[in-house]
């Protein structure tokens, strides 16, 4: 299985609704979630946590890496959304989402192919957690009924700052789409560790 093909041509990047949004973002993901089992389940744990054959992460490191970004961003989204909630303002009134800058820029940095440094507090450590793929794929059932949930609100002023960098401030539409290409960044550094290992 090769990964070349996995990023969601039509998910929008600069405007869309709403309803555009989650549906675009829920597809992408449920091909991610598709293809990434498919790859990793049927694999051999010594495979899956074999360290790539340049030193970097295993397998499974990348798919604890992925779970504990997932995590950090659906909690900043749930707190933004209760803040939201808690005052006047974000109720949806036209439904019609633009990125940020910072969401704009972060999603154009997660398609290139510049390797980037992730911080400290999403390094996976030496032991990733007991079945970190259906892990993963929770935080993606998470973040479709968080979009669901959240269509009640104007998701351009539903605001938090990255919880990964204070100077990267989004909306919540472009945490989605931040965990969506992230997650498909990922599945291709899986592709590439697998072959590497095989080689």
């Amino acid at each position: 299985m090769s990964f070349s093909h996995t990023t969601s041509p039509k998910v929008p990047t600069r405007h869309a609704t709403q309803e555009e949004l989650a549906a675009r973002v829920a597809s992408g993901l449920e091909t991610l979630d598709t293809q990434v089992d498919a790859f990793v389940r049927p694999m051999h744990a010594a495979h899956r946590t074999a360290p790539a054959a340049n030193g970097g992460w295993s397998i499974d490191a990348i798919l604890e890496h992925l779970c504990l970004t997932n995590v950090a961003y659906l909690d900043a989204m749930h707190s933004a959304l209760e803040h939201a909630g808690a005052g006047a303002g974000a109720e949806r009134t036209t439904g019609d989402w633009r990125p940020t800058l910072g969401g704009r820029l972060l999603v154009a940095s997660m398609q290139s192919k510049w390797r980037l440094p992730a911080p400290k507090s999403i390094v996976p450590g030496p032991t990733p957690r007991a079945r970190v793929l259906d892990a993963l794929l929770g935080t993606h059932s998470v973040l479709r009924d968080l979009l669901r949930q959240a269509q009640g609100r104007e998701w351009t002023r539903v605001r938090m700052v990255s919880p990964l960098s204070r100077l990267v401030r989004l909306n919540l539409g472009d945490a989605a789409l931040v965990m969506l290409r992230h997650g498909e960044r990922h599945a291709q550094q899986m592709d590439r560790v697998h072959r590497s290992l095989i080689a």
